[in-house]
């Protein structure tokens, strides 16, 4: 049987570890057309790029990213040293939004496979058999269509908010003010006094 070990993505912290779960991450955000954002209505307050395109990330690339920061929960020594009792509260808040996203995933998607049962010679507890085959998505080809269009928030002026400005203004030695990346009392900007789009029109 596999043991943490085995595991590519959350066993123990390692550089490795680590090197894997910033190259899933790179395609956390992605372009969508302007075509998409104005079906939706979203206009207004999307983030625009300037080829006139939106960001959006993918459902199942937020669960992943869900995942993720549950993982990092575990050993906080190494992914949030010196964390405050603010901040302590904030990561339990972010998990159980992470849990909830990852919940309406699961149920979603719901995938039918059954896993059955067997019996194990050292505990009188039934336990799964997972050695069965999945119908899954072709994950390289994927992230063959997620490479064309990723986008990399660290690139200067890519994330530039409309009234604190740009996110990232070091590139990726810019220090995040909010590690934990959770805000409790978020309230919508206002778009009329803060317009976040640089102009309607399709700029290719």
């Amino acid at each position: 049987m596999e043991s943490s070990k085995d595991y590519t993505l959350v066993g123990h912290p390692s550089d490795e570890l680590d090197a894997r779960w910033s190259n899933l991450m790179q395609y956390f955000f992605t372009e969508v057309p302007y075509e998409y954002m104005a079906k939706l209505g979203r206009l207004d307050e999307g983030l625009q790029l300037p080829n006139g395109n939106y960001v959006a990330n993918y459902a199942f690339m937020h669960q992943l990213h869900c995942l993720k920061r549950i993982y990092q929960s575990y050993y906080p020594s190494r992914y949030f040293p010196n964390m405050t009792e603010h901040e302590e509260s904030l990561m339990q808040e972010h998990n159980l939004h992470c849990l909830e996203m990852i919940i309406e995933g699961i149920m979603c998607k719901a995938d039918e496979t059954p896993l059955t049962l067997r019996w194990l010679d050292n505990t009188p507890l039934p336990t799964g058999n997972r050695s069965i085959a999945h119908e899954c998505v072709n994950w390289d080809r994927l992230t063959e269509g997620l490479e064309k269009y990723k986008v990399d928030p660290f690139v200067p002026n890519v994330f530039v908010h409309p009234k604190f400005g740009p996110v990232a203004p070091h590139g990726r030695n810019t220090v995040i003010e909010n590690r934990i990346g959770y805000t409790p009392d978020a309230k919508k900007l206002d778009y009329e006094k803060y317009p976040t789009h640089a102009a309607h029109k399709h700029g290719g």
